[in-house]
């Protein structure tokens, strides 16, 4: 699949998403939306939209909010391989800007020190 494929193929997906979860297809709620659960550099209305026309991809740590927000896995979002509707164990629809930046942060680690961490929480979750 060529490149301007594969952005085309995103902005579906990404449209399908928004629609699935009820969400306005209009890149200035997508920015702003996006914005508020992102701790990163903010996205502009104009990469927003290059996101919904198929003419720009966000890279890792923007699909992984994305896909938090709109309850759809991250591998489904950027390449297809899955199905929107797969179970996660994670609850979305729940999550805050506080749950995504950990879990971004989380997922930056190397594997050991996401063992260490995993370990950690199931030791917690145990009391």
């Amino acid at each position: 699949m060529s490149n301007l494929d594969e952005k085309i193929a995103f902005s579906l997906r990404l449209k399908q998403a928004l629609t699935q979860a009820k969400h306005p297809i209009s890149p200035t709620y997508l920015s702003r939306e996006f914005n508020h659960r992102y701790s990163g550099q903010p996205v502009s209305v104009q990469s927003a939209n290059n996101w919904l026309l198929g003419k720009a991809i966000p890279n890792q740590d923007k699909l992984l909010i994305l896909s938090l927000w709109l309850n759809v896995s991250t591998q489904w979002l950027r390449f297809g391989d899955q199905d929107s509707n797969s179970s996660m164990t994670f609850n979305r629809a729940n999550a805050n800007s506080k749950d995504v930046d950990l879990i971004v942060k989380i997922k930056s680690l190397t594997f050991g020190q996401r063992k260490i961490v995993e370990d950690l929480i199931e030791e917690f979750s145990k009391c």
